[in-house]
């Protein structure tokens, strides 16, 4: 049977990116006012805005995934710290009544 290996340092780094991923998403419509200025006028503007629009909406269902799968490797980093944390209590306790008993 082989050990559970959890890499904290890992799973840091990907709710840090996915922190990131998130912010740049929520700001992406903010950008749509400052970029309608370089789409010129008539047709082109209104097609790139109008992809935008659509684009928004699924920037939204990926925001929500993002933000879902950000909320699952904080949880998982948190119950592998409290369980690595129980298991060296327990630990120190064992060792701590072994040399007690004369072990």
């Amino acid at each position: 049977m082989s050990d559970l290996q959890v890499n904290d340092d890992v799973l840091a780094d990907s709710e840090r990116r996915l922190g990131k991923l998130k912010s740049e998403f929520e700001n992406l419509d903010h950008q749509k006012d400052d970029l309608h200025g370089v789409w010129g006028s008539g047709e082109i503007a209104d097609a790139m805005g109008e992809f935008f629009d659509n684009w928004s909406h699924y920037r939204k269902k990926l925001l929500s995934s993002i933000e879902d799968v950000g909320g699952m490797v904080s949880t998982t980093r948190k119950t592998f710290a409290n369980t690595d944390n129980k298991l060296a209590q327990s630990t120190a306790d064992h060792n701590s009544a072994a040399q007690k008993a004369g072990h």
